[in-house]
């Protein structure tokens, strides 16, 4: 990054800018932040060419299509204005280097790596082609490296697929050495020649020279158009697919599906970047962290707390008092953006070498829907009235995962009635829950709705990963804190999240050292090649590796029909144990064909395989699995027994899965509260006092890490199948 000059804006819109990421004909590209914390590259465009009409009407459409491209390995477009004076767009900031980068200055990416590399950014490709564009400008310089995987960016000479601006007879638009015969020959292109485009990039990510060479640019088109590609250095196991991306006619290439699909076995197990990039990354990362704060104000609001207990001094003793509604009168409701955490502190978790970097990006989507309130009563008719503290639960009451959120909407609001039974409480506690129906456009609503209340001072949310992810950005403009006690998904980190559980890939910790004890040297390691999949199997791919054991790494894509065939492939290298890591649905389907193939060793499944309707679709066949989760089962755990009592009594059911941990939550928040012991109390306050609280709850001790908000307690719980129901054992590898 490069210092601003005096030409450079010091704000743009709400985002204070921090200095030069690069720039080129067109304008600038800067490093921003948002009010909330959270860095952009934003993209400001010169002058002359906002000017124009023209340009200013492609802009506009350009920014409205590249909203639609939604996918992980895709740079989101997070905020944008195509009418200001000097026009602008914000996309989430990555702080990895470029593909050009890393390969210039540490050399070719291994085989393996570039493998992955061809899945994730054919991937990305689908995406851009599903909205309807052709990027047109696929080049190492446009591929950002994380630790998870790529980002393709920069879509500012993209088009859409019924675009004739730039169509015309000797008109060219790309990087020459990169680019299609088509766009060579300035004729009509389409999806297929991005995937050439990308023929030439895993050419040069797997060599380090490009498939038509290099020199003047007219000998350079020359040569894409008419000879055919160098690839004489290219490891042969790249050859089939990388000659057919490069076929001269773009009906002759295969479509970013096939590609994916080829490459996609190749996605599990292992860091699939060399250790040099892993550690340029992480420095990046770091120095990301150091960078100026963002300006504070604050929000008033009434002050006080403590954690939910009955009036007898158990936790489940006191009345039925419920919850109420409301925002209070008179409150001050202005924008409140958290003090900055301890950036001195900065994550990096090491298995078998992989180093993971926590970087303060967030991704944007454009959401709206529905919510309830929960509520009953307030303070008894005589009696002093307290401060009010308001707390929000984002849950899905209504989509796929409404058993678990309704179970969450419960348990909190028996932990706001203990609460508020308490005689010595110093503030009242509100419960405000939001449906988000799992879906992620209905999540940010729930946010906005969360943001207009003053009182309203942290959130618990939400139910489903999706939702979780794609509100977060919301929750960050909103300087509020959001403890979640579901997700997990190591790609959260920001300045306002506090993950309530081990992150998915920790999970497996225990799973490791299970292996060591029993010395089972050979492991078949399966993903189903999702997001969770690759989490919860790749760093402990790495650490088996590490230890000089055997790993049979294997992807068996949800969804796939034949999980016959994929268990028989798996059974035949005779694995001492077999690991798990993708969905109940698959899981179930997959242990019966495991047992259909014959085999008799350990089988070990992971978070999303701890459901009630595993034990459903499985059968018999689930019989001696062992589940590891973050989840304290309410049926299982002896220390969650009470508070399952307290909760059949009131509600008259059982508790569901994770109905115990939002119950936590809320003595978590109302504690902190009550320990900053302050006649006012601000969202900027409760952050850095969350992040640096410890409490036990009934189904864990919570503790976090004050600089990025990740889980730092115990909390990993092992279950045995035995008789069509999860069987608690153990905890972090120590059995009961």
């Amino acid at each position: 990054m490069e210092p601003l000059r005096s030409t450079d804006p010091a704000r743009i819109a709400g985002y204070r800018v921090l200095g030069r990421l690069g720039a080129g004909g067109m304008g600038v590209v800067l490093l921003g932040r948002s009010p909330g914390g959270a860095l952009v590259a934003i993209k400001l465009i010169r002058s002359e060419y906002a000017d124009d009409t023209g340009f200013r009407a492609r802009f506009r459409r350009e920014v409205a299509i590249a909203r639609q491209v939604r996918n992980r390995w895709a740079v989101p477009v997070v905020d944008a204005d195509t009418e200001a004076p000097a026009p602008w767009l914000a996309t989430e900031f990555v702080p990895g280097p470029a593909l050009s980068e890393a390969v210039g200055s540490g050399g070719p990416l291994p085989e393996r790596g570039v493998r992955a590399l061809g899945s994730m950014l054919a991937e990305a490709l689908e995406a851009v082609h599903t909205a309807g564009l052709v990027h047109r400008d696929v080049k190492p310089g446009n591929v950002l490296l994380g630790l998870d995987g790529p980002r393709l960016i920069d879509f500012g000479i993209a088009r859409a697929l019924d675009d004739t601006v730039l169509t015309a007879t000797d008109v060219i638009v790309g990087s020459p050495g990169f680019l299609s015969p088509e766009q060579a020959q300035g004729r009509r292109i389409g999806p297929a020649s991005d995937v050439f485009s990308l023929g030439c990039v895993l050419v040069y990510a797997a060599t380090g020279g490009r498939p038509f060479g290099t020199g003047p640019v007219e000998a350079m088109l020359f040569r894409t158009v008419h000879d055919t590609a160098d690839l004489s250095a290219l490891p042969p196991g790249l050859l089939p697919v990388v000659e057919a991306c490069l076929a001269k006619e773009p009906g002759d290439r295969p479509t970013a599906a096939d590609i994916r699909q080829a490459f996609a076995e190749d996605l599990s197990g292992g860091s699939w970047l060399p250790g040099p990039v892993t550690h340029l990354i992480a420095e990046r990362s770091a120095r990301m962290l150091a960078l100026p704060d963002i300006d504070a104000t604050s929000l008033d609001a009434s002050a006080g707390g403590g954690p939910g207990s009955g009036a007898d001094g158990s936790p489940f003793g006191g009345p039925d008092t419920g919850t109420g509604t409301g925002t209070g009168s008179g409150a001050r409701d202005t924008t409140a953006v958290p003090a900055s955490p301890d950036r001195r502190r900065f994550l990096a978790y090491v298995t078998g070498g992989a180093v993971l970097a926590a970087a303060g990006t967030t991704t944007a989507w454009l959401v709206s829907g529905g919510d309830k309130d929960t509520g009953g009563e307030g303070e008894d008719d005589g009696k002093v009235a307290r401060p009010e503290l308001h707390i929000g639960l984002q849950a899905d009451l209504s989509g796929p995962s409404a058993a678990v959120g309704k179970g969450q909407d419960k348990a909190a609001r028996l932990a706001v009635a203990e609460h508020n039974a308490r005689g010595d409480a110093p503030f009242t506690l509100r419960l405000t829950t939001v449906d988000d129906g799992g879906d992620e456009e209905r999540a940010k609503a729930a946010v906005r709705r969360f943001a207009e209340d003053p009182l309203l001072v942290a959130a618990i949310g939400a139910t489903g990963t999706d939702a979780a992810r794609e509100a977060l950005v919301a929750y960050d403009e909103a300087a509020l804190p959001l403890l979640s006690v579901v997700d997990g998904d190591i790609r959260h980190l920001n300045r306002i999240f506090l993950c309530a559980r081990p992150r998915n890939d920790m999970q497996m910790l225990p799973v490791a050292q299970f292996l060591g004890a029993y010395e089972i040297d050979q492991v078949a390691l399966v993903d189903d090649g999702t997001e969770y999949g690759r989490q919860t199997t790749r760093f402990l791919d790495t650490g088996l590796r590490g230890n000089g054991r055997t790993v049979f790494a294997e992807t068996v894509r949800e969804g796939t029909r034949d999980l016959d065939a994929a268990a028989e492939r798996i059974v035949a290298k005779q694995p001492g144990a077999v690991v798990y890591g993708g969905g109940w649905r698959d899981a179930g389907r997959f242990a019966k064909s495991l047992t259909r193939a014959g085999f008799l060793g350990p089988k070990i499944a992971t978070q999303a395989v701890h459901d009630p309707r595993f034990l459903a679709e499985a059968g018999e066949d689930a019989a001696g699995w062992l589940v590891v989760s973050t989840a304290a089962d309410p049926a299982s755990v002896p220390s969650v027994h009470p508070f399952a009592a307290a909760y059949r009594k009131r509600f008259d059911h059982a508790p569901p899965l994770f109905a115990a941990e939002a119950y936590d939550a809320v003595g978590l928040i109302a504690s902190c509260a009550q320990g900053l012991g302050r006649e006012k109390l601000t969202r900027q306050d409760l952050l850095p006092a969350l992040r640096t609280t410890s409490y036990k709850g009934v189904s864990k001790n919570y503790a976090f890490e004050s600089a990025n908000g990740m889980y730092t307690g115990t909390g990993v719980f092992i279950y045995r199948v035995e008789r069509g129901r999860f069987r608690y054992i153990g905890m972090d590898g120590t059995e009961v």
